[in-house]
């Protein structure tokens, strides 16, 4: 590579931040010049792709492939193509596949890509032999323990969660899928502490709030049940569920007068919600019964 070339290299790569169309023009002009130079078509991916561009990304790498064929590379880089957009990872995976000399990151990428085409048996074995590369990172185990849940193997997604947990003690989502393990194993007691666990790091969320009130329900504290379904919708009042949940956990305590006042709430806010509708028809008839002689 000449001295002019890299003098260019280093102008766009100067331009990427503050002027990236800038750094376009310079590096469509150094292909134009020197087409063999990887470093401007790299370049010029990068760019593309931290614009969401993908068409012109999956264009400059096609162009790549024409001066530098086989190029693992320019293959990996494809595939992170298709991987950025939704319902594209099969195409992800073909041109993954391509690569020759397999690395860590392409496995990594590869394997998100067989999550997506719901191939979850195929990505965990080749998350769990990339694992000691990526332990640095909390998404690894999480992401790992995900697929675990998806397939209802949940003492593996505790035993992983619990060496993230020592690894990562403030993470919020190591917390909450190691509730979600307990929760579906229905070890209510030991989900509710972790749940709050999560809370305490940051999960606040009116879908979280509706999980923890379920779960205390099946624990059988209605008293800390009926607190976070109406911290849910205290959170977000137009959803739903944590109206219908809390009206149920009433009626099962008698209280229908507080059921009917959510449900009144919940009919106000989604007028044509059947859920809503089925539930008020039978506090209906709940009540009738009840007051006949």
């Amino acid at each position: 590579m000449n001295k002019s070339i890299k003098a260019l290299l280093w102008e766009a790569e100067h331009h990427r931040k503050s002027n990236w169309l800038l750094s376009v023009e310079i590096l469509e002009d150094i292909i134009k010049k020197a087409p063999k130079t990887l470093e401007a078509h790299e370049m010029l991916h990068a760019i593309f792709m931290n614009n969401l561009l993908y068409r012109k990304a999956e264009k400059i790498i096609k162009r790549a492939l024409i001066s530098f064929p086989d190029n693992d590379n320019l293959y990996f880089l494809m595939g992170n193509i298709f991987l950025a957009q939704r319902g594209k990872s099969r195409l992800a995976i073909e041109w993954f596949q391509r690569v020759k000399q397999k690395f860590p990151e392409l496995n990594f990428n590869l394997a998100v890509a067989l999550v997506y085409q719901n191939r979850r048996r195929d990505a965990i074995q080749i998350f769990e032999k990339i694992l000691p590369y990526f332990n640095y990172l909390p998404t690894t185990f999480t992401f790992l323990a995900e697929q675990y849940i998806s397939l209802q193997e949940y003492d593996k997604a505790i035993k992983l969660l619990s060496t993230a947990e020592v690894k990562f003690p403030i993470n919020k989502d190591i917390y909450f899928f190691k509730a979600v393990c307990y929760n579906n194993k229905m070890n209510w007691i030991q989900a509710f502490l972790y749940f709050e666990k999560a809370k305490t790091f940051g999960y606040n969320s009116a879908e979280f709030f509706n999980t923890v009130g379920i779960c205390c329900k099946n624990m059988g504290d209605s008293e800390k049940a009926i607190k976070y379904f109406k911290r849910s919708i205290a959170q977000n009042i137009f959803f739903i569920k944590s109206y219908l949940d809390l009206s149920k956990l009433y009626i099962a305590e008698n209280d229908f007068l507080n059921a009917r006042k959510y449900l009144n709430i919940a009919r106000k806010i989604d007028p044509l919600n059947i859920f809503v509708a089925l539930a008020s028809e039978r506090l209906r008839r709940l009540k009738k019964d009840k007051n006949k002689p």
